[in-house]
């Protein structure tokens, strides 16, 4: 799992769908319900999305700094499941 920043300024995952089954993910896209191999784990929505929703997500997000709390309390969750690497570029 890769931690990312979006555009709008909150954090995602990068995962496999084997990573996300450690969380309890049957792997289908929470946007679009097809299943994927790939895809983000989004903490402020408590999304997995697959590649083509999260782009389309991305550019339509906005940042409300009162989802902040919300955001790290899942992100802590997430990382404390499955091993995280760093931010990526």
């Amino acid at each position: 799992m890769q931690k990312i920043m979006t555009r709008s300024g909150y954090i995602a995952y990068k995962t496999t769908a084997e990573e996300v089954k450690k969380l309890g993910s049957i792997c289908v896209c929470d946007e679009c319900g097809r299943k994927a191999a790939s895809g983000y784990l989004v903490p402020v929505l408590n999304h997995w999305m697959c590649e083509s929703c999260f782009d389309e997500w991305q550019r339509d997000a906005r940042y409300y700094p009162a989802d902040v709390p919300i955001q790290n309390r899942r992100a802590a969750y997430y990382e404390s499941v499955i091993p995280c690497t760093a931010f990526a570029v």
